[in-house]
């Protein structure tokens, strides 16, 4: 009887030691996003819980601040409480973020930032970073303008949402090139929107009421937003053709193209994000150096010409 205790014992002992090398084997990441409210993040999160569902051994805990600075930092304390081996963040606020970068980091958690950059503190905070350039998305757009306007007239901006890096980067690229390639060009108002179409309808209004005829073009900083200010540009009847750039390829932004309410973009897949942000995340818990400190996703030009060659996805 001793004997077979003894056995049962040792089978326990090693049944528990495997039980514990597996679950130190499991790597898990965490995720703080900004809001799974908005269209863009909510088909990120999506795709990263998918890919992580593909992927053995991997387990995501994935978290919405859902538009409040500090709920972010909060859910970052939790990630940071619960030890997760690598912490993947899209910053809200590129500033506000550092000190839960700081506090991350302190942990001995590494840091990759997807989506969104943080400012130049954080920067030296992260592992690396991988997403979209949203300077550069901003430097696509004044391309794609000053094109269509032959390098003249007045043009609008519809920002997304004040003190945000997004924001402040799109529009530093944007009239960067301008002023490179199209000093003609002259921009006659601008005003954020809070990346909200029904507030990005408002400007619009705003800006057709007191420029009217004298507007050429207008860059709105999302497609969504885009799309809603080239449904108020037709509605109100100027008269000639006012060309309005967006960015980021959503799906109402590629059907607005297809229908003549905005004129370009540039495709940014929230696929191809959260895929490339997986991969690096494996990578940085592996010990694998990063091909690049910021890892920039693909970012195509949609136009009429080639519209019906791409789908949105979010």
């Amino acid at each position: 009887m001793k004997k077979v205790f003894s056995v049962l014992l040792a089978l326990a002992l090693v049944l528990g030691l495997i039980n514990c090398a597996a679950a130190q084997e499991e790597i898990v990441i965490g995720l703080s996003e900004p809001s799974s409210g908005w269209p863009y993040i909510n088909m990120y999160m999506v795709a990263m819980q998918k890919f992580v569902d593909e992927t053995p051994g991997v387990r995501l805990i994935s978290l919405s601040a859902d538009g409040d600075i500090q709920k972010q930092a909060n859910d970052i304390d939790d990630l940071i409480v619960q030890k997760v081996d690598v912490l993947l963040v899209c910053s809200l606020d590129g500033t506000a973020i550092v000190p839960s970068l700081a506090k991350t980091k302190a942990a001995g958690i590494p840091i990759l930032a997807v989506s969104n950059e943080p400012d130049d503190a954080g920067i030296e905070l992260i592992d690396g970073y991988c997403g979209p350039d949203d300077k550069e998305q901003g430097r696509i757009a004044a391309r794609i303008i000053a094109e269509a306007l032959d390098g003249k007239g007045k043009v609008c901006i519809v920002e997304g949402k004040p003190g945000q890096s997004t924001t402040q980067l799109r529009s530093d690229g944007f009239l960067e090139v301008l002023a490179e390639i199209a000093p003609e060009i002259e921009i006659i108002g601008s005003q954020p929107c809070d990346w909200d179409p029904a507030k990005a309808k408002a400007v619009a209004q705003t800006f057709i009421t007191k420029y009217g005829n004298e507007i050429d073009g207008i860059f709105a900083q999302d497609d969504n937003i885009a799309s809603a200010v080239g449904e108020v540009v037709r509605d109100a009847n100027l008269g000639k053709d006012v060309i309005i750039v967006g960015t980021g390829g959503s799906t109402n932004g590629i059907n607005a193209i297809r229908e003549g309410l905005i004129y370009g973009t540039m495709m940014q897949s929230p696929t191809i994000d959260a895929e490339n942000g997986l991969k690096l995340a494996l990578m940085i818990v592996n010990g694998e150096p990063l091909p690049e400190k910021r890892n920039i996703i693909p970012m195509p030009i949609v136009t009429p010409d080639n519209a019906y060659e791409y789908d949105g996805e979010w």
